[in-house]
């Protein structure tokens, strides 16, 4: 679909991934995008992962080092997130809570590239994958809706069409094709 709608001509390619080793190697392989970002969710839930291994569920301590976390990452960029990483890990005594510092450290660092908020949110860019995982949704139920019946030739037209409607781009796709 890529050379369909011709994507590599595009002036600005970004995409978001939930950091897949395979998923990076695919856009990569293909250069597909030129800004390759790591989904804020998966950061996110990974950093939780963490927080309720070293702090415990209920901990307002725990509560208080996630959203400092998630704030530097956000705002900072990796290098002052990962320099509060490699403090925080070095106060941790207990060989569980250490192993816990361990995997959120090793996650982060294998997305470290993909790892960069403060810059897509200063292009304007998304950091989160919500309004695209929302929008297939919302395609698909105008395609799914009862009584609709579709081969998945015509399907994927009416998909077409509707993500064209739904972009704000129906004016300019058919003047162009008028052209």
């Amino acid at each position: 679909m890529s050379d369909q709608i011709e994507l590599l001509a595009a002036e600005e390619r970004v995409g978001l991934i939930d950091g897949a080793p395979w998923i990076r190697n695919q856009f990569e392989l293909h250069g597909w995008v030129k800004n390759l970002g790591l989904d804020f969710y998966h950061l996110q839930d990974n950093v939780q992962k963490a927080r309720r291994s070293v702090f415990g569920e209920d901990s307002s301590v725990g509560q208080t080092w996630l959203q400092d976390l998630l704030h530097t990452f956000k705002h900072e960029g990796y290098d002052t997130a990962w320099d509060g990483l490699t403090a925080w890990r070095g106060r941790l005594h207990s060989s569980t809570k250490r192993a816990a510092a361990n995997q959120l450290m090793q996650y982060v660092a294998e997305r470290k590239e993909m790892i960069r908020y403060p810059e897509f949110l200063e292009h304007h860019w998304q950091i989160g994958s919500g309004p695209t995982e929302s929008e297939c949704k919302t395609t698909t139920h105008r395609v799914k809706h009862r009584g609709r019946r579709w081969d998945s030739k015509n399907a994927e037209a009416m998909m077409a069409l509707a993500a064209l409607h739904d972009s704000g781009m129906w004016n300019q796709h058919w003047t162009n094709l008028a052209v």
